[in-house]
């Protein structure tokens, strides 16, 4: 199961309605800061957690207008998933939609804002309990940029580590923990038959001034999370162990996120059958690591994603550099007259087997302009061409084949070509001919461009190869 699409009204940022689909592989957010990226995070956060509607609705939304938030899950083991106990009830919110079952749960303050509801055949409903439903039927894991990796590593059975942690031992200690309640049981009978006197002693006072009072000192056995809890993780470099708090940054998120993968892989060793998908939302997993941790990272996330779907905001090329069309998405965040905006489903497939090269990663996900994704269009344009016919290695013939591949190409722009005496011939030639010949010869520096000549050289070519 995963999350199909979310649709955002009013949402912290977005305004009016904004629909985002994803794939149940790696789903990549990009763009500029404060353009609606953690806004997608903080709304399945919402659906899953009653929130007040000034604290979530964009701040310029009319008085009387309202927040929503809807998302839609799909996937095979859908159907088989609500056949757990505590879901069966909503199998009438299960529906069928261009051949597959799918559940579309929204949170609105138009409705009640404190309640979810499922879509059935009856329109939006709320199905009692409804609420609680949405934490079992799958798992939200957040790790924000900022999160303390204390949060991940935490022995505490609401942390990640903790529930690995738990999930392991209540199938392996039981019978060692049983020898030591019963160890315990006997240890604190003999403290308590030591204290026995001074029970009496107080029983007696209490007696004399308030009346007969029976007193017991009683030491409860604590639980095995109570004890958990107080461990850590130490890590040795060189023969030195330190606890993991004490590490650089680096090693602290490098070692969380490791967490996650082992955590991801244990989830899904359900021996009982189907089990509760868990969706991570990781916020710049880049952050404090180096460009070849980075590749290994992706590779990382890629093994999580063969279970789980992945949800990735990154400022970062490198996780960018091993990107499938056909398992992962990306969505370009924006601002457009001071609102979030997005574009969805972009691919990277300009050039084929070769896609995506740093050039058109940067360009595409980060708005980057370089003579390096100008080279790698050109270059491929010209490939292509001369395949059809060799006389296109020549400049001006491909010049001219420019031209009448796209009527918006034009031979408008003067080229100032340095002989090899140092005499100057000038001659007309199109926009991406020009800026390409300028790259090539440094050496002539009778010629410019400006930043916007390569954005419209650049503008000019892609439609070649669309």
């Amino acid at each position: 199961m995963y999350i199909s699409k979310i649709k955002l009204h009013n949402f912290k940022g977005f305004t009016g309605d904004h629909e985002i689909s994803f794939d149940k592989g790696i789903n990549f957010f990009v763009g500029d800061n404060n353009c609606g990226k953690s806004s997608v995070f903080e709304a399945i956060e919402f659906i899953r957690t009653k929130k007040n509607r000034d604290e979530v609705i964009t701040k310029t939304a009319d008085t009387g207008d309202y927040v929503s938030v809807e998302i839609e899950l799909k996937g095979d083991d859908l159907e088989e998933l609500l056949e757990a106990d505590e879901l069966k009830k909503y199998r009438s919110a299960l529906i069928e939609k261009d051949g597959e079952k799918i559940l579309q749960i929204k949170r609105s303050s138009e409705i009640d804002i404190g309640k979810v509801y499922f879509f059935t055949d009856k329109g939006y409903t709320n199905l009692t309990g409804a609420d609680k439903t949405i934490g079992a039927l799958f798992d939200a894991q957040f790790i924000w940029a900022d999160t303390d990796s204390g949060e991940i590593t935490d022995f505490s059975k609401t942390k990640i580590c903790g529930k690995i942690i738990n999930t392991i031992i209540g199938k392996t200690v039981a019978e060692s923990w049983q020898r030591f309640e019963e160890s315990h049981k006997q240890t604190f009978e003999e403290i308590a038959n030591n204290l026995k006197p001074i029970e009496d002693q107080i029983q007696n006072k209490l007696s004399d001034q308030y009346g007969e009072t029976q007193v017991e000192f009683n030491f409860t056995l604590p639980e095995i999370t109570d004890f958990l809890k107080s461990g850590n993780i130490v890590l040795s470099d060189s023969g030195i162990p330190t606890t993991s708090a004490e590490k650089g940054t680096g090693m602290q998120r490098a070692l969380a996120l490791a967490i996650i993968q082992i955590y991801a892989d244990i989830s899904s060793q359900n021996e009982e059958g189907i089990s509760k998908p868990i969706i991570f939302f990781i916020d710049e997993p880049e952050t404090f690591l180096h460009p070849r941790a980075q590749n290994k990272l992706l590779d990382a996330l890629e093994k999580i994603a063969e279970n789980s779907q992945i949800f990735v905001i990154t400022h970062s090329p490198y996780l960018l550099k091993k990107y499938k069309k056909a398992t992962h998405s990306m969505n370009v965040f924006a601002k457009e007259k001071g609102f979030n905006k997005t574009s969805s489903s972009i691919e990277f497939d300009l050039f084929g087997v070769s896609s995506p090269t740093w050039g058109e990663i940067n360009y595409y996900a980060f708005g980057v302009l370089s003579v390096e994704f100008h080279n790698e269009l050109y270059g491929f344009i010209q490939a292509r061409a001369i395949l059809q016919d060799e006389k296109y290695y020549q400049p001006k013939d491909f010049d001219d084949y420019l031209v009448s591949e796209n009527d918006q190409i034009l031979k408008n722009r003067r080229y100032k070509h340095l002989r090899a005496d140092n005499s100057i011939m000038e001659y007309d030639t199109t926009l991406p001919t020009k800026i390409r010949n300028i790259i090539h010869h440094p050496e002539n520096t009778n010629n410019s461009f400006s930043e916007t000549d390569l954005k419209d050289s650049i503008e000019l070519l892609i439609p070649l190869l669309r």
